[in-house]
C-alpha cells in the first residue's frame, strides 16, 4: 500500500527542452495533483454499425499543481520558473534574490525555464516530468494560517526511473504574523488575506513532427498579476480608491529567522501599480461586514516591472 508520507516532489533546472537533469531539489509539499493527459481522437467513419469506432491516441501531456508551505530557500525554485530569470547578490552573511518577469521567451521551444519534476508515490517508480514549465504561482496569505502556494505546471513528456532517497534543508514555513503591508507607503492593518498569482498563459503547440508529445510550449496571451482576498470594512478609504481608480504600491513582506548578523529569511512582493478591479462591502446578516477585493498588477514604467519578487536566503544563486 502507498502512503503520501512515503513520496516526494523534486525539481531539477534544465540547461535546455527535451534533456531531463537530475540536480534534485527535494521540495517539502502538501499535496500534488500532476496528471498525465492522453487525448482521445473519435473516428467518425461510418462502417454499417451503430457503435463508436475506436478511439485514436492524441496529444499527451502532463498538467497539474504542486501546492507547498512556502519558504525562501524553497520558493526561489519556483520563482525562477514562473519569473523566467533571477540575479543573487551576497550581502555580507545572506543572498539577496530578484526576480523581475522576463520580457523574453526561454528559447524557441519554450517559453519558460525548463524543469524536470520528479514524483514518487511510494510504490514502484517515480514519474518524471520534462520540460515543465512552471506558468503560474500564487502565494496566498490568511490571518491566523500558515502562507500557502500554489505552482501550476504543464510538462510535454512522462518517463518511469527509479525513486531516490530526498533530503530537505531544515526551513520552517511563515505564519500569518510574519506578513506585514504597506499600500501606498502606509502600513495597513485591514487586510485580512491576500493571494497574489502571477500567470503566463502557455498552451502546447503540436507539429507534424512524428510525435504525440507537443512540440512546443509558448505563450498564448498577456502575462498577468493580481492580487484577492478580503478587508476589514471599518472605513471607506480603500473603496474610495477603487471608486476613484486610483493606482497605489502593494508591498508584502513576510520576515523570517535570522540567518545571520542583521539578515533574516525574509521574502518581498512588490507591486508598484496595483489598480482595483472590484471592491464589495455587502450586508450578508447582521453581523461584522467584511470586504472582498481583487485588483490587478499593471506595469509600472519608473520601476519597469509589474511585480518584483525579493528573497534573502543562505542559497547562493538559482
Amino acid at each position: 500500500m502507498a502512503y503520501g508520507i512515503g513520496g516526494y516532489v523534486s525539481l531539477s533546472l534544465q540547461n535546455s527542452a527535451g534533456t531531463a537533469t537530475t540536480n534534485r531539489t527535494y521540495i517539502p509539499f502538501k499535496s500534488e495533483s500532476l496528471t498525465e493527459n492522453i487525448e482521445q481522437l473519435q473516428s467518425e467513419n461510418i462502417e454499417g454499425i451503430f457503435d463508436n469506432p475506436d478511439t485514436l491516441t492524441g496529444i499527451k501531456n502532463i498538467t497539474g499543481d504542486i501546492i507547498f508551505e512556502p519558504h525562501p530557500i524553497y520558493l526561489g525554485h519556483f520563482l525562477n520558473g514562473v519569473c523566467g530569470q533571477s540575479t543573487s547578490t551576497l550581502s555580507t552573511s545572506a543572498y539577496i534574490h530578484e526576480f523581475l518577469p522576463r520580457q523574453a521567451d526561454f528559447d524557441e521551444i519554450v517559453a519558460l525555464p525548463p524543469y524536470t519534476v520528479e514524483v514518487y508515490k511510494n510504490v514502484g517508480s517515480a514519474y518524471q516530468y520534462v520540460d515543465a514549465q512552471i506558468h503560474t504561482l500564487a502565494i496566498n496569505m490568511t490571518a491566523g494560517g500558515i502562507v500557502e502556494a500554489t505552482a501550476t505546471l504543464h510538462a510535454r513528456t512522462v518517463n518511469l526511473v527509479a525513486g531516490t532517497t530526498p533530503s530537505y534543508v531544515d526551513a520552517s514555513p511563515y505564519t500569518w504574523d510574519t506578513v506585514s503591508l504597506q499600500v501606498a507607503g502606509s502600513a495597513n492593518g485591514e487586510f485580512e488575506s491576500a493571494t497574489v498569482t502571477l500567470t503566463n498563459p502557455i498552451v502546447g503547440v503540436p507539429t507534424l513532427n512524428g510525435a504525440k508529445t507537443e512540440a512546443k510550449l509558448k505563450r498564448d496571451g498577456f502575462r498577468t498579476v493580481g492580487v484577492a482576498g478580503d478587508q476589514d470594512f471599518s472605513n471607506q478609504d480603500e473603496y474610495n480608491v477603487f471608486a476613484a481608480q486610483t493606482r497605489q504600491r502593494f508591498l508584502f513582506t513576510l520576515t523570517g529567522d535570522n540567518i545571520g548578523g542583521s539578515a533574516t529569511n525574509e521574502i518581498t512582493i512588490d507591486m508598484p501599480q496595483t489598480n482595483y478591479t472590484t471592491f464589495a462591502g455587502n450586508v450578508g446578516g447582521p453581523g461584522r461586514i467584511v470586504a472582498s477585493y481583487e485588483g490587478n498588477g499593471e506595469y509600472d514604467t519608473s520601476s519597469s516591472y509589474s511585480v518584483r519578487y525579493t528573497l534573502t536566503n543562505t542559497q547562493a544563486s538559482y
